[in-house]
């Protein structure tokens, strides 16, 4: 009997799987106006709700806009005069390397949240424009391309790059970025991509009430489609009970990340998408003298200064011990500085906490700026300030020089 249910389950199980496997990439969630899905032979069918598509096939939109799902509980929003192409998709119900999303932008404008798919394996995702190619690092965009062929995208959660034979750009959560036509490289930008969705032309007051209702939907469709747990694991994996709320993409102003000291440019950029693709983490660590005050008075401070960074993420972390000789200062790190990767190799870090002797109260830990640089990212620097509430111990603009390497995948 037990063999039996082993049997059935496993029976079931491969059941589920080969219906997974076969099944069509994806199917549209609600449809507004006119929208069509064209297939490889150039055949046109209504995009209505709960029509499938599969890869090789179009979808169009004239005066209509469209929501679609895909099978790895990804979610893209196509705007009206859009014509968007799954060029290949493949998903089996598990990331096992064969999981594979290609896409193509000919036209018009998108909302995009990934699904499993380039979760784990970042470059079997891929949107391809005709300027440029955009790549996930993240789950939450929004792209536009106008007649002209100028690009636009704009990145709510994560981080996308933008790539052509030009050059390329990392692009973060809050910042733009553009490529004016085919022969220009991706360039910050502080025109953000707005989707704005057209009603059917000479629309009646019941097509402006279903516009509506049809932008509600939209809209919380995609909040409750954001496939992250509080924890950062994809809700198709595991049981979400609270889901983070999307920002709006439309009004926030870019953060331009300012090169920094040590920046080797296009290099440095190059050599942080590579790391980010392999899943990778660095360590940087050093130990040099500082200058402070404690109770007025000039001291010099021994300080060791460690940077963690995980480049599947883009986050780093920035601690430091300050001593001095007679250890009436000691100061550990008790809350590390956390910080968030530039494309430049630069950082923007929120403070952090120090404790110990020295303190009168928890002292805050500054970081100003950060920086990798070196051949494989070998080299680091990190600018910081410490200080208690009452300035009775002050270490002000002091730079430690940190060495380190990357692990991870080869």
């Amino acid at each position: 009997m037990r063999h039996l249910l082993k049997t059935s389950l496993l029976m079931l199980g491969l059941i589920a799987h080969a219906d997974l496997t076969l099944a069509a990439a994806g199917k549209v969630e609600f449809v507004h106006g006119v929208a069509n899905i064209m297939d490889s032979s150039g055949d046109l069918r209504e995009a209505a709700k709960g029509a499938e598509f599969d890869a090789g096939e179009t979808l169009l939109t004239a005066d209509g806009r469209m929501q679609v799902k895909f099978i790895d509980g990804g979610y893209i929003s196509l705007q009206p005069n859009t014509s968007f192409k799954v060029e290949a998709y493949h998903y089996s119900g598990r990331e096992d390397g064969s999981e594979r999303g290609i896409f193509r932008l000919i036209k018009g404008g998108l909302r995009a949240i990934t699904g499993v798919i380039g979760h784990a394996n970042k470059p079997n995702y891929r949107m391809d424009t005709p300027v440029a190619t955009i790549g996930i690092r993240g789950t939450e965009f929004t792209a536009s391309l106008d007649d002209a062929q100028k690009l636009l995208v704009k990145v709510g959660d994560g981080a996308v790059f933008m790539e052509n034979h030009a050059g390329n750009l990392v692009l973060y959560k809050g910042q733009a970025g553009e490529v004016s036509n085919m022969t220009s490289r991706p360039s910050y930008s502080e025109i953000m991509p707005v989707l704005v969705a057209a009603g059917p032309q000479q629309g009646t007051l019941q097509d402006t009430l279903e516009e509506k209702q049809a932008t509600d939907t939209s809209e919380n469709g995609f909040r409750n489609a954001d496939i992250r747990s509080d924890f950062g694991a994809p809700c198709v994996l595991v049981a979400c009970d609270v889901l983070s709320e999307l920002e709006d993409t439309v009004n926030n102003t870019p953060t331009v990340p300012s090169p920094l000291p040590g920046g080797d440019g296009d290099a440095i950029s190059s050599q942080i998408l590579t790391a980010n693709a392999r899943n990778m983490t660095g360590t940087w660590s050093g130990t040099s003298d500082v200058s402070g005050r404690f109770l007025g008075i000039p001291v010099t401070l021994a300080a060791t200064g460690t940077l963690r960074v995980d480049f599947s993420n883009y986050q780093a972390g920035f601690s430091v011990n300050l001593r001095d000789w007679t250890t009436l200062v000691s100061l550990n790190t008790q809350k590390e500085a956390v910080g968030q990767l530039q494309s430049d190799g630069s950082f923007t870090f929120s403070d952090g906490r120090m404790s110990g002797s020295g303190c009168t109260f928890d002292c805050t830990l500054k970081v100003h700026w950060g920086q990798l640089s070196g051949d494989d990212l070998g080299k680091a620097g990190v600018n910081f300030s410490v200080r208690d509430l009452l300035n009775l111990i002050v270490v002000s603009n002091q730079t430690l020089n940190l060495d380190g390497r990357l692990m991870g995948a080869p």
